[in-house]
């Protein structure tokens, strides 16, 4: 049996609406206030909340944010005598589904009109079930993928190597068996990395090891990583080395003096965007360029990673920080961004992405470094 909550500043009008509800067939309750209506509703959700504007204790619009705030999928629909454009719009922005006006004709059309929105409302949500589920299997078979392409070639690369190993023959050279034994090796390291990024989406952190780094030297480092072509895939180096060719990289953070930060996990993250960028940049014949911006806001550093390049749709954007997702571009991406969110996380940052197809992408994230302030120039020789 369907559960309405009815709520109204005057409790007889909101006992009428669920008296009226119940000879249909509903179990219905009912409240004055916000504060009632919203220990009903959490002590048990309703499958409908009709509310009138005015409640005795806060109002209509107020308890529909209130609800949206505890339960995302509620379904509340605002029936009040009066009838405003305003209140409409403010209703539906608060997450009401409908907005009504209680005319002569409301209280012979209620059953019928509670039970369309509570059926309507009833698809809606299988509808987003079922595509969830499908997203989540797109995700596993692109992880599947992921997984089957790049230890496939990893693993055919250290095999291949292996097999030119041949010990009986005399004309093979120590040195060339060592030149085969050094590329398994490297396919065996490459294949732990990517288990390293692998694992890296459950691991805790901590600020623990944060010690004085100069940002811009960082930032230099990380972009030298991010562009050596032993990173990237032997089919895509001569592409990834094109790319990197034409890129200018842009470091705007050398104003900034040395913070406390964990090296290891700013190089990861900046090491990462800008390999991203890189891939993006890929078709970008005519001046790509990366950009870092680096400042310090009060406890927090703000960074801002830009490019030229060819940008992200809507779709891709909601999906940018799926664990292991990749736009598939031409020099491939290390570590993706579900990673890099972890690390920001670690050190109470935040990361957003503004992009369109065409005009480039920027990331922006924070990292928490204390209240401390800048510190004093690490001493020579000191390292990270």
């Amino acid at each position: 049996m369907p559960l309405v909550l009815v709520a109204d500043n005057i409790l007889a009008a909101a006992d009428y609406m669920a008296a009226t509800l119940a000879q249909a067939g509903f179990e219905t309750r009912a409240a004055d206030c916000q504060t009632e209506a919203m220990a009903i509703y959490q002590e048990r959700r309703a499958d409908l909340v009709l509310t009138g504007y005015y409640l005795r204790e806060g109002n209509g619009i107020g308890l529909l944010r209130a609800l949206a705030r505890v339960d995302p999928d509620f379904l509340g629909v605002m029936a009040t005598g009066v009838g405003s454009e305003e209140i409409a719009r403010a209703a539906m922005l608060s997450g009401a589904s409908d907005y009504v006006v209680r005319d002569g004709d409301f209280y012979r059309e209620l059953p019928g009109m509670a039970r369309r929105y509570i059926e309507g409302h009833r698809d809606l949500l299988e509808e987003r079930r079922a595509r969830a589920g499908d997203e989540r299997l797109e995700a596993q078979v692109e992880l599947a993928g992921w997984l089957d392409h790049n230890f496939k070639n990893i693993l055919s690369a250290a095999a291949g190597s292996l097999s030119l190993l041949d010990f009986a023959n005399p004309a093979q050279t120590d040195g060339k068996r060592r030149e085969y034994v050094s590329d398994t090796m490297e396919a065996v390291r490459a294949a732990m990395g990517l288990l390293d990024s692998l694992s890296e989406l459950g691991r805790a952190g901590s600020r623990a090891g944060a010690r004085a780094v100069l940002v811009s030297r960082a930032a230099d480092e990380a972009y030298a990583a991010a562009t050596d072509p032993s990173r990237a895939r032997p089919e895509d180096r001569a592409a990834f080395s094109a790319t990197v060719s034409r890129t200018s990289f842009v470091n705007a953070s050398r104003a900034l003096p040395p913070q406390r930060v964990v090296h290891e996990d700013l190089a990861t993250v900046l090491e990462a965007l800008f390999r991203n960028s890189l891939e993006s940049l890929a078709s970008v014949q005519e001046s790509p360029e990366i950009t870092l911006a680096a400042e310090r806001e009060g406890s927090r550093l703000v960074f801002e990673v830009r490019d030229n390049g060819r940008g992200m749709d809507a779709k891709i954007l909601r999906r940018a920080f799926d664990p292991l997702f990749s736009t598939k571009g031409q020099v491939g991406v290390g570590v993706s961004l579900a990673i890099v969110k972890t690390l920001i996380q670690r050190h109470r940052g935040e990361i957003a992405i503004r992009s369109e197809p065409g005009k480039g992408t920027a990331v922006r994230f924070t990292y928490f470094v204390g209240e401390d302030g800048p510190l004093a120039d690490p001493p020579p020789g000191a390292g990270w």
